[in-house]
């Protein structure tokens, strides 16, 4: 994977649906990719080529993140794709926050 496009595909290819959220004059904000498991979900928000963010958040506290990452699109894209499923391991399945009582990396 080379491009944010091939990325993209990627996601779709493995199920994560895509919306768009338009700002106040009607142009393209931010894209955001959602991908459900059983008792997880994996969300993407993507604010342009060279910013995204992504996490997984437990079904029954989707404030609480079991991983995250912060950073340019195409890497954001490649860690949530190397992100192996919940339940298998070594994927995160508990929460953690820090020092400022928001997810952080992993």
């Amino acid at each position: 994977m080379t491009t944010v496009e091939e990325g993209l595909h990627a996601l779709i290819a493995r199920g994560f649906r895509f919306q768009y959220l338009d700002d106040q004059r009607g142009e393209l904000a931010i894209l955001v990719g959602t991908y459900g498991w059983p008792a997880f979900s994996d969300r993407i928000e993507i604010h342009g080529e060279h910013e995204a963010s992504a996490v997984r958040t437990r079904a029954d506290s989707a404030e609480e993140a079991v991983w995250s990452h912060r950073g340019g699109t195409l890497s954001v894209i490649a860690a949530l794709l190397a992100l192996p499923p919940p339940h298998e391991p070594p994927a995160p399945d508990w929460s953690f926050a820090d020092d400022r009582g928001r997810g952080g990396s992993r």
